[in-house]
C-alpha cells in the first residue's frame, strides 16, 4: 500500500496521510516529481512505459512519480530514477527547475491532479543500466534530442502532460535585476474577493492589479500580485520582491510587497496558484 504525505498549498505538511488511489480531500496536495536527465550532448533520457501500465502504456516520458510518505522531493526523485531506469544519481548532480501547484481545476482526461509538482534536471554522462531497475514499469529507455522528443509529442507518443518540456528547456534564463527592488505604484482592478471578469468561478484571494505607466510583454499594463494586506484595495504602492515568469506566455507577473519586506517563496506560490496553476512558470527573487 503506497502512502503519501498531504501538504497545504504553502507546502506545509498537514500531518495527514493519503493512500494512493483514494480521493485527495479539497485543500490538500501530494508531492510529485518529474525528473529529466541530460547528457553532455544535450540529449535527454526518455523512457517507454511498459505495456502493463494502467495508464499510457507504451508511451514515452521522463522519469517521475509520487513522493512517498517521509521522503523529501530530492529523495523521491532519486528513488524514482533507480526504480524506473536503474541509475544511481547523486543529489548534487540535480537542480530544481520549477514547481507547479495543480489544484482540482487542473484536469487531464477528467483526472484531477491535486499535487505540488517539482520538476528536476540532472546531468549524467554514464552508461544506461535499465537491467538494474527495481521495478518493471519501463520497457525501454534511450537518449533523444529535443527534435526527436518533439516528434514523439507531435505523433502523440509522448505523455501529453509533458508538453511544458519545450518551453522550459529551450528558454533563456531571464534577468530581473533591474526590476526586483523597485518601488512601484498602480491600480487594483481585481480586488481581493472579486471574481475574474471572464471566469466567474475564479475568486481572487489576494489583490491583483497593474503598475501605472508600465507595459508588459503583451502590450498591456504590467500585472502584479499584491501582498501585505487582507483587505480589498483600489490602489497600491509597494516594492517588487519577485517576478513570476511564465514559460508559456509572453507576460510575467510582478510580486509586490506593500511593506517592502521579503515574502517566502512557498507563500507566493501558494497564493498565486489559483490562477497560475493554468500556466507553467518559475519564481525569481
Amino acid at each position: 500500500m503506497e502512502k503519501w504525505d498531504l501538504y497545504t498549498k504553502y507546502r506545509e505538511k498537514s500531518g495527514k496521510e493519503q493512500i494512493r488511489g483514494e480521493k485527495i480531500p479539497n485543500g490538500f496536495y501530494h508531492l510529485v516529481v518529474h525528473v529529466w536527465i541530460r547528457n553532455c550532448k544535450g540529449e535527454y533520457l526518455i523512457s517507454q512505459r511498459s505495456v502493463s501500465r494502467p495508464t499510457f502504456p507504451l508511451m514515452w516520458e521522463c522519469v517521475g512519480g509520487s513522493v512517498l510518505m517521509g521522503e523529501s522531493s530530492i529523495d523521491g526523485a532519486l528513488r524514482e530514477v533507480k526504480e524506473e531506469v536503474g541509475l544511481d544519481l547523486q543529489p548534487e548532480a540535480g537542480k530544481l527547475l520549477f514547481t507547479k501547484i495543480r489544484g482540482t481545476d487542473v484536469k487531464y482526461e477528467c483526472k484531477e491532479f491535486n499535487d505540488i509538482m517539482d520538476v528536476w534536471l540532472f546531468e549524467y554522462d554514464g552508461d544506461l543500466h535499465l537491467e538494474d531497475a527495481t521495478t518493471d514499469e519501463v520497457a525501454d529507455c534511450k537518449w533523444m534530442t529535443v527534435s526527436e522528443i518533439r516528434k514523439l509529442y507531435e505523433n502523440k507518443k509522448l505523455v501529453q502532460t509533458l508538453d511544458y518540456f519545450f518551453c522550459v528547456m529551450e528558454a533563456d534564463e531571464p534577468d530581473y535585476s533591474h526590476i526586483i527592488g523597485k518601488m512601484v505604484d498602480g491600480t487594483v482592478d481585481r480586488p481581493l474577493g472579486t471574481a475574474h471578469p471572464r471566469h466567474s468561478e475564479m475568486i481572487y484571494p489576494i489583490n491583483y492589479g497593474y503598475v501605472n505607466n508600465v507595459l508588459a510583454g503583451d502590450g498591456a499594463e504590467q500585472d502584479v500580485y499584491i501582498f501585505g494586506t487582507n483587505k480589498p484595495l483600489k490602489s497600491f504602492r509597494g516594492k517588487v520582491v519577485a517576478v513570476w515568469h511564465r514559460f508559456d506566455d509572453v507576460e510575467d507577473k510582478w510580486i509586490v510587497s506593500l511593506n517592502g519586506e521579503d515574502i517566502a517563496e512557498e507563500k507566493i506560490l501558494g497564493d498565486i496558484s489559483f490562477q497560475e496553476q493554468f500556466f507553467y512558470g518559475k519564481l525569481y527573487k
